[in-house]
């Protein structure tokens, strides 16, 4: 639960709002942090995509898609990353709430955060997270939480995911329809996750365009402006779009490729300074012995006997110490 939640009564607060999502969900992140950002309380749910809760009927509910990051507002109920955060900016922005878009709707700032918005909410993200993991050649320098055996695990996940997808969708009638679409689009559409090298080549040119524009625009705040953001002044969503895509290109390993090591300095400036930031580091903060907790509790549900609840309990076990060392060396 989130520490800014305080009531389960609608208030006009925010006190009625509660994110189901999973903390390594880019696009949970992306939510997360305008959350943070416009300091508005809310509780929240972690949807363990480990153990595929996001297909279980009482998600299938809330999103027919079985996707996260999904919001609720009492009975309104809101999937999709880019409307949760249009609906935060619409809903609250005044008073104790921080604002992510300028008040001067037509204003030149405007006009180049929704350019910006456009420019990276359509990068295909799941391409190049699930790409780099079924291209070992692109495994440059991968930080924690993807490391080479979850990689192995994701390209396999892309390779069948078409499969599961359909498997899930026999087993839920209700959203049958929905997910047979998705599982089509898993397949041979623009959601097919498994990436050769060559189409890899064309997924990595998009974000080195997007980037390179990003790099064009930060270059030109000098003098008085050297301080602004990526389109003005103002923190806008366009600042956490680029923020989490940033933090999603550095967890693979790309920052060399496409930013770090003086190719692209104005960025690498914009890196150091976002990594500062509280929102930034509560929304990408994944937590190690939440990863392995949550691996463990996935086998202890695919396996059953004797052994395998041995070898859970001593996951657990293992866990534990480790947690308990850190704690007591910090």
């Amino acid at each position: 639960m989130s520490s800014g939640a305080h009531s389960n009564n609608s208030n006009g607060n925010g006190n009625s709002l509660k994110l189901y999502y999973h903390p390594m969900s880019f696009y949970s992140q992306r939510v997360l942090m305008a959350l943070y950002e416009k300091r508005v309380p809310f509780k929240s749910q972690v949807v363990s995509l480990f153990n595929k809760e996001q297909y279980k009927p009482w998600f299938l509910r809330l999103n027919p898609r079985g996707e996260v990051p999904v919001l609720t507002d009492g009975v309104k109920v809101i999937p999709d990353s880019v409307r949760i955060v249009e609906y935060l900016e619409d809903n609250f922005s005044n008073g104790q709430f921080g604002q992510l878009t300028p008040r001067e709707k037509g204003s030149e700032e405007s006009k180049k955060i929704q350019a910006f918005r456009e420019c990276f909410e359509g990068l295909p993200v799941g391409a190049m997270t699930y790409g780099t993991a079924g291209n070992p050649h692109l495994w440059d320098n991968p930080k924690f939480p993807f490391t080479p055996a979850l990689f192995k695990q994701m390209a396999e996940m892309a390779r069948i995911r078409h499969i599961m997808i359909r498997g899930h969708a026999d087993k839920n009638p209700e959203f049958q329809e929905t997910l047979l679409e998705k599982a089509s689009a898993a397949e041979h559409g623009d959601q097919n996750l498994n990436k050769t090298a060559e189409e890899m080549e064309e997924v990595i040119k998009k974000f080195d365009l997007a980037l390179g524009r990003a790099e064009e625009e930060l270059a030109t705040h000098t003098g008085e402006h050297a301080d602004w953001w990526l389109c003005g002044e103002l923190f806008s969503i366009a600042d956490i779009d680029l923020s989490i895509l940033l933090n999603r290109l550095y967890v693979l390993g790309h920052e060399s490729r496409f930013w770090a090591e003086g190719k692209r300095p104005h960025l690498q400036a914009y890196w150091d300074r976002i990594q500062q930031r509280v929102s930034f580091k509560r929304s990408t903060h994944i937590s190690l012995g939440g990863v392995q907790l949550a691996r463990l509790h996935q086998a202890f549900k695919e396996h059953s006997g004797v052994l395998a609840s041995v070898m859970v309990a001593l996951g657990l076990a293992a866990v534990s110490y480790a947690v308990y060392r850190r704690v007591n060396k910090s």
